[in-house]
């Protein structure tokens, strides 16, 4: 009986031993690979992103988008597991189930499980690992006898350009390419409003937090944890407002379609300012699925032609500013037929003898090559410049074509006078145009057109834009009083010449047509383009329009083309409360 009690002693004895051994390693093997862990240190990177391009009204045109891809260590997950794992994985990615579970029953290792996922995804993976660790649905395996636990992994795979309003406001904004840092994806700008900022919108400096993990893979909070914060691209604040951009695109596709015209050129800008409120074209590129590459180009500064009649206010007020036309000065238009060397001049609207206002009114074009007859060309000339053409606009873009002006040698000679004043022989753009134009409705003073308002960056600091232009913003072109009279005359041309259908009760709107012959190969053809240029006020503010028809089929006179598209912009504009009628 001793014998037996004394046996049963000693088993248990030995059983306690042996299981008092078995949890002393464990804890000594658990402490062991935590002091192992804990001396391993690591970096999670938070990826900057690239700044916003946001209208006046505050609707984001363009911006960045994180991806994210999830992979996990399958010999983190117990074989019993892998089911369980793989639905609780499709309830957040959104992956099916069984599509999961064949990825991790097909290798041990690091399993690739999803690419491309949005930010509510990575949230909710990122609490799934949390989840999975804490409830020891996965746990560590080992590796060369030490134990490692990397489980559910979800990390940024690169950024994603968003446009969220479709074709809204393209070509100016521009577009984006993709490139590779390592396996990371970035985007880069082009075109546009995206390639002129690129170094001021594009991502600064990656944040990133280093430390120790414990033996679950968690960070340490302690004393050798280190945090530095992103700082991500500025965001560009445009001057142009969603509201009124969004609906004159819209009228302008509509009036293409009518006009049969190969592309409608708009815009709108404060005159006192210069802020550019619109700039639309019927020609906008949904991205993806471009076909007409010419769609990228902003033509508004990359098109250059021949004005035709849109010139002729200008030439009128640089020599009006000159004092080279009197008050009361008659002008005899030779019944529509006005030889010059061996060119011959005609008019459209044929005139005797008429008050030199009219020449702008009925826009002739011997009147005006009567006025440059004897008029210097170096004064000509230096008129030209100083109402911009021959240089940049200044409009914030990242390509632009100034055309080109005659030469003093050329401009000594009557003839390049005489079609440089009616706006043949020299090569402007849209936005040259808007800039001149805008000098009427400021008192003489020209502006640079300003499409963008600000930079904001990251940290909430605003910067201001450096203008490419060769002018000095507000400096004087012509004098006061000659830019009332030639406002002056706009105001007439619209409600007694070629403008009539501009017109608006309740509002001061002046304007000018022009329509010019296209040239191609060195000749003319029978296609024309057609102008509309000039502003629209109310008794608070002033707006400087400008039109611009490219080729239509349907009819190529400005009066019948640009002047109703002008005139429905205006319309847009007072039932969006930019103007308002003073009677």
């Amino acid at each position: 009986m001793r014998e037996r009690q004394s046996t049963k002693v000693v088993i248990i004895f030995v059983v306690f031993v042996l299981l008092m051994l078995v949890v002393f390693s464990r804890y000594a093997y658990v402490a062991i690979a935590d002091r192992e862990i804990t001396r391993v240190s690591v970096k999670d990177r938070e990826k900057a992103k690239r700044g916003s391009i946001v209208t006046a009204d505050g609707y984001k045109v363009a911006y960045t988008t994180k991806v994210y891809t999830a992979s996990v260590d399958t010999r983190d997950i117990p074989k019993e597991n892998f089911r369980i794992f793989a639905k609780m994985f499709s309830l957040y990615s959104g992956i099916p189930a069984d599509d999961v579970l064949r990825a991790i029953s097909s290798r041990k290792g690091n399993v690739q499980l999803a690419k491309e996922l949005n930010f509510q995804q990575y949230q909710g993976l990122q609490k799934l690992s949390r989840e999975l660790t804490n409830s020891r649905l996965m746990v560590g395996h080992h590796v060369n006898g030490q134990y490692r636990y990397i489980g559910l992994s979800v990390s940024e795979s690169g950024a994603e350009r968003i446009y969220p309003y479709g074709d809204t406001l393209t070509p100016f904004i521009g577009y984006t390419n993709e490139y590779h840092e390592g396996r990371y994806s970035r985007v880069n700008g082009i075109k546009g409003i995206e390639k002129r900022f690129n170094d001021d919108i594009k991502p600064l400096n990656d944040g990133f937090v280093r430390g120790n993990r414990d033996v679950r893979g968690v960070m340490i909070l302690n004393g050798t944890r280190e945090e530095v914060e992103r700082s991500d691209g500025s965001d560009v604040h445009l001057n142009i407002y969603m509201s009124l951009q969004k609906r004159i695109e819209l009228m302008l596709s509509q009036k293409q379609e009518e006009l049969k015209a190969k592309e409608i050129i708009a815009s709108i800008m404060e005159s006192e300012t210069g802020n550019v409120v619109a700039l639309a074209t019927s020609n906008r590129f949904v991205r993806r699925t471009l076909r007409d590459m010419s769609y990228l180009n902003i033509h508004a500064t990359e098109y250059v032609f021949e004005p035709g009649s849109v010139i002729k206010p200008i030439v009128y007020g640089i020599m009006l500013d000159e004092k080279k036309i009197r008050k009361g000065q008659m002008v005899d238009c030779e019944n529509g037929r006005y030889r010059v060397g061996r060119k011959l001049i005609t008019d459209e609207h044929i005139m005797k003898l008429v008050p030199v206002e009219d020449i702008i009114i009925h826009s002739s074009n011997i009147g005006m090559a009567k006025l440059v007859k004897d008029f210097d060309a170096i004064s000509f000339y230096n008129g030209l410049t100083r109402f911009g053409f021959g240089e940049n606009s200044g409009l914030e873009v990242s390509r632009e074509v100034v055309g080109e002006i005659n030469t003093v040698q050329q401009l000594n000679s009557h003839i390049y006078r005489a079609t440089s004043s009616y706006g043949y022989g020299m090569m402007v753009n849209f936005m040259q145009l808007m800039k001149a134009y805008n000098v009427f409705n400021n008192d003489g003073k020209i502006v640079i057109p300003k499409g963008v308002a600000y930079l904001k960056s990251s940290d909430n600091i605003f910067h201001d834009i450096m203008r490419e232009s060769a002018t000095v913003d507000n400096s004087e072109v012509v004098s006061t009083s000659t830019a009332r009279k030639i406002k002056n005359i706009l105001v007439r041309t619209v409600k007694e010449g070629t403008g009539k259908d501009a017109e608006i009760l309740g509002l001061e709107i002046g304007g000018k047509t022009g329509t010019a012959h296209i040239a191609q190969r060195g000749g003319y053809v029978d296609k024309y383009h057609s102008s509309f240029f000039g502003f629209a006020n109310d008794r608070e503010k002033k707006y400087t329009i400008g039109v611009t028809v490219v080729d239509p089929k349907e009819s190529y006179f400005a009066s019948k083309t640009a002047v109703p598209i002008f005139k429905n912009v205006v319309e847009i504009m007072l039932e969006n409360k930019f103007l308002k009628k003073y009677y």
